[in-house]
C-alpha cells in the first residue's frame, strides 16, 4: 500500500480535531498516504482555514469547501468524486477520530496479510471497545444490524462506523446514494452484497469529549433513511453480476 492510499476526511465545523487528524495520519501513516482529501462540509468556524495551513507544510494535504446542503453523505461522496486516480485503496474517517489513528494499521494488515478487497473497523466485534456511547443510539444500532444480518446473511457486526478501508475500485464502482449519515450503512453493506471479500477488525468508538466540538449525528432524523438503505441494498444483490477481481 506503499504511496497509493487516499484518505477522506468529512468535517462540518472541526477546528478542535481537524489539526490533529492530518498530522496523525501523516505521522504514522507518511509512507502509506497517496493523498488526504478534507470535505469541508459548510464549515463556518476555522476548518478551512486550519486545512489550508497544512496544505502549504504538506502537498498531500488537499481541501474541498462543500456550500450547502450540508449532510455527511454530500461530503462522503464529494470526496469519492475527488480520490486521485492514482489511488489504490480509500480510507474513510470522520474528523474527530483522533483516538483511532493508531488502528488504521489493524485495517491496512488485515486487506494486505489476508488478501481481502477491504476492511470494516467493528465497535461490537471481540476487542471492539466503546466509551460513553448513548444507550438510545446504541439499541437503535444494534437493531438495524440485527434485521440487516438477517435479511443479507452478513457476518460483520458493525456496518456503520465510518472506519473503513477498501480497494479505491470499490468506492469508484459502487451507487452511493444517501446524502445524510445513512451513507454510513451504504459503505459497510453495499461492498459485501456486492461480493467483495471484506475483513473486520476490533476498534475503539470514544464520546467527544471537551474541546472536540459537538456530534452532528441525530438518530431519529436519519432513522427513515437507514430503512431506505435496506431496499437499496436489496435492489444492488439483485443486480449485482459475478464480480472480477479487483487489481
Amino acid at each position: 500500500m506503499k504511496n497509493n492510499l487516499s484518505a477522506v476526511l468529512i468535517a462540518h465545523n472541526e477546528e478542535e480535531n481537524i489539526g490533529g487528524m492530518i498530522d496523525g495520519l501523516l505521522r504514522d501513516y507518511g509512507d502509506e498516504l497517496l493523498e488526504i482529501i478534507v470535505v469541508s462540509d459548510s464549515s463556518t468556524d476555522r476548518t478551512s482555514d486550519i486545512v489550508r495551513e497544512r496544505m502549504g507544510r504538506d502537498g498531500k494535504v488537499r481541501l474541498i469547501e462543500k456550500g450547502k446542503p450540508s449532510g455527511a453523505g454530500t461530503a462522503l461522496k464529494a470526496g469519492f468524486r475527488n480520490v486521485s486516480p492514482k489511488a489504490g485503496y480509500v480510507l474513510t474517517m470522520d474528523s474527530d477520530f483522533i483516538e483511532n489513528i493508531k488502528e488504521v494499521r489493524s485495517l491496512i494488515e488485515a486487506t494486505e496479510s489476508e488478501g481481502r478487497d477491504g476492511a470494516i473497523g467493528s465497535r461490537y466485534m471481540k476487542g471492539g471497545r466503546l466509551v460513553n456511547y448513548p444507550l438510545m443510539k446504541k439499541i437503535m444500532n444494534r437493531s438495524f444490524h440485527l434485521l440487516v444480518r438477517a435479511l443479507f446473511h452478513i457476518k460483520q457486526k458493525d456496518l456503520t462506523n465510518n472506519f473503513k478501508l477498501y480497494k479505491a475500485g470499490i468506492i469508484r464502482g459502487l451507487p452511493w446514494e444517501s446524502d445524510d449519515f445513512a451513507i454510513n450503512a451504504e459503505t459497510g453493506i453495499f461492498p459485501i452484497v456486492a461480493g467483495y471479500n471484506i475483513a473486520e477488525v476490533p476498534v475503539s468508538w470514544i464520546q467527544r469529549g471537551a474541546g472536540m466540538g459537538k456530534s452532528k449525528f441525530r438518530l431519529f432524523k436519519v432513522g427513515l433513511s437507514y430503512i431506505k438503505v435496506i431496499s437499496r441494498a436489496r435492489r444492488l444483490s439483485a443486480a449485482v453480476h459475478p464480480r472480477v477481481k479487483l487489481s
